[in-house]
């Protein structure tokens, strides 16, 4: 137990150095900016470093343990997120991953509460895995998903974004359906190996998921046609 308290230390102290930042309640703002940045030189210096030091394993949430010990709200959102196990269960149990509609050969995942994307990024790698890589093309496995926490958001975009993912991301309340941002990612050449570039949408109104997707990207995102 202490060896793995001192290494989950040495991980919160290494991924705040390439944050930049003194203090871990800093990460959410910051990474938020950084994925959100206009200077994608130094934006995909950052992304790879921490793919360094996570050993470049895409398979996994990199902010698991970290958010989950810094940032995860037990006491008001009762927040404790999938482990990694878990997510492969769940998406062994469900077959074809959890996605809720193809047509076209386009393959759109839903998930309505997806804290940092554990389960997203588990059902996107074994979905990789049963392609060659220069056959998979994001723009055909789309990502629709929400999270009610401010400060998980940042994480998810970036999880998204580091993976080259397309889609859109909701920070709402699926409950009631009151939308407070939206982000849409965009893989500008369709190449699995690039990361995703995070534009914050303006607000639309009346403000429902299927209007912003309709609105926003109507030829990419058919889910709720």
């Amino acid at each position: 137990m202490m060896k793995s308290n001192e290494n989950m230390k040495s991980i919160l102290s290494k991924v705040n150095k390439i944050l930049g930042i003194g203090d871990s309640y800093q990460a959410p703002e910051r990474v938020l900016q950084i994925v959100l940045s206009d200077d994608k030189k130094e934006r995909n210096r950052i992304y790879q470093e921490l793919a360094d030091l996570f050993g470049c394993d895409y398979s996994k949430d990199w902010f698991f343990e970290y958010f989950q010990e810094e940032h995860a709200d037990r006491h008001q959102n009762k927040q404790d997120f999938t482990p990694p196990c878990i997510a492969s269960i769940i998406h062994h149990v469900l077959r074809e991953g959890y996605h809720v509609e193809e047509r076209d050969g386009r393959r759109v995942t839903y998930d309505p509460a997806a804290g940092t994307g554990q389960l997203l990024i588990r059902d996107w790698w074994l979905t990789r895995k049963k392609q060659m890589p220069w056959e998979y093309r994001p723009i055909d496995n789309l990502v629709v998903c929400s999270e009610l926490s401010v400060k998980t958001v940042p994480f998810l975009l970036l999880n998204l974004a580091v993976r080259g993912i397309c889609g859109m991301v909701f920070h709402m309340n699926t409950m009631t359906k009151e939308i407070y941002e939206t982000y849409v990612l965009t893989n500008a050449i369709n190449d699995p190996l690039c990361y995703s570039d995070v534009t914050l949408l303006e607000r639309f109104n009346p403000e429902t998921p299927e209007e912003v997707v309709k609105k926003a990207i109507p030829e990419q995102l058919t889910l709720f046609d």
